[in-house]
């Protein structure tokens, strides 16, 4: 039975390792094409920012990639023992199903509690990390947040058009000065600009050259009537706070972005209803989302020995109809997650509930086969 179980587990384990490596090289790759494509044609990016950012998407890529990877292995590891019938072999000889899968359902707890890990407290405080990135690159090359023909909008109470970058040196500058209601209350347009960081003060430095400007009045500020149009400068200096811009990125944490302690924190001051379902809702989606592996293995296991098939193509496209099936209704139900009065809170475990109730079913059939 050792050997049993050492061969069982050595096949699921090295096909984990691929197909959670695989997939999470996907899901990174996705979301460095569709987050920094745009950042890597028309700026020069650090290296190192690069490689955080992908660091910083490791977690969040294996809250999936673990549980699709696990459901992957199973699939093709007792499609190929099904299909040449090892299985067969081995229940002739008196060895239960149940007993045969012990391994496999060993690993598939030890990845749940993996899982657990890296849902309740790895990808969270990699969120933050992610967002507060853009400090990072602005203390140490501001020139990088900035490219030709675009808005740059992660200064505090700031947006910056830049028409044209050449070099050291931004051209056609538009600079929106808001307040707290998000309303522009100055517009600067320049004709260039430089940008250096001033470490002392812990603050970077617009310089800008044949600048005008428009400027609302405080007081009332949406009398157009009372704006000052025309003032024009021939050199100013606009200086940006470092540590708005760290406090802007660690202020306002959504939930996927709370650790489970901070999760129980933000509950105890929540004042309203709505707030309530949203952070039970993402609770819930933590858990669930670990739950997954086991439940992928639960179902992965009767539909492989069912299906007989040893090619790597049919356990991938088995795989793909039960992940993609169960994580769209995740999807769907965390879109609810700020209407109390439908329980996203419960909801959010109705895929798991579905397939560990059909899981269990079909392998108690073929335990009893």
């Amino acid at each position: 039975m050792k050997i049993l179980d050492r061969y069982l587990s050595g096949q699921i384990l090295s096909t984990v390792i691929w197909a959670v490596s695989l997939l999470t090289m996907i899901l990174v790759l996705g979301n460095v094409l569709r987050d920094l494509l745009g950042l890597l044609l028309s700026h020069q990016v650090p290296v190192t920012y690069i490689l955080s950012f992908i660091g910083y998407l490791l977690p969040f890529s294996l809250i999936y990639s673990i549980p699709w990877g696990v459901l992957v292995a199973v699939l093709l590891v007792f499609g190929k023992l099904s299909s040449d019938n090892e299985l067969v072999a081995l229940r002739a000889n008196g060895i239960g199903m149940s007993r045969i899968c012990l391994s496999v359902f060993v690993i598939a707890i030890l990845f749940l509690g993996l899982c657990l890990w890296i849902n309740l407290y790895v990808a969270p405080i990699a969120q933050v990390k992610l967002r507060s990135a853009a400090f990072d690159l602005a203390s140490s090359d501001p020139l990088a947040l900035f490219g030709s023909d675009e808005v740059i909008d992660q200064f505090p109470n700031r947006k910056i058009y830049v028409g044209k970058k050449e070099g050291a040196t931004l051209h056609d500058l538009h600079i929106f000065e808001m307040n707290s209601q998000n309303l522009p209350m100055r517009v600067i347009y320049a004709r260039r600009g430089t940008l250096e960081v001033d470490k002392t003060n812990e603050q970077i430095l617009l310089n800008v050259y044949d600048a005008r400007y428009e400027e609302r009045d405080p007081a009332t500020p949406d009398d157009l009537k009372k704006m000052r149009h025309g003032i024009t400068m021939r050199e100013g200096v606009l200086p940006i706070s470092l540590e708005e811009l760290l406090r802007k990125a660690r202020s306002n944490q959504r939930p996927n972005e709370l650790t489970l302690d901070q999760l129980r924190d933000a509950l105890e001051q929540s004042k309203s209803e709505s707030d309530d379902a949203a952070l039970k809702t993402e609770a819930s989606k933590r858990f669930s989302n670990a739950m997954a592996v086991f439940t992928f293995v639960l179902i992965g296991i009767p539909l492989a020995v069912t299906a007989q098939r040893r090619e790597t193509s049919v356990g991938i496209a088995l795989s793909l109809v039960v992940a993609f099936s169960y994580f769209i209704i995740i999807v769907i139900t965390d879109n609810v997650r700020h209407q109390p009065s439908l329980h996203p809170e419960y909801l959010i475990w109705l895929p798991n509930l579905i397939y560990l109730t059909l899981g269990g079913t079909l392998f108690v059939r073929l335990a009893r086969r």
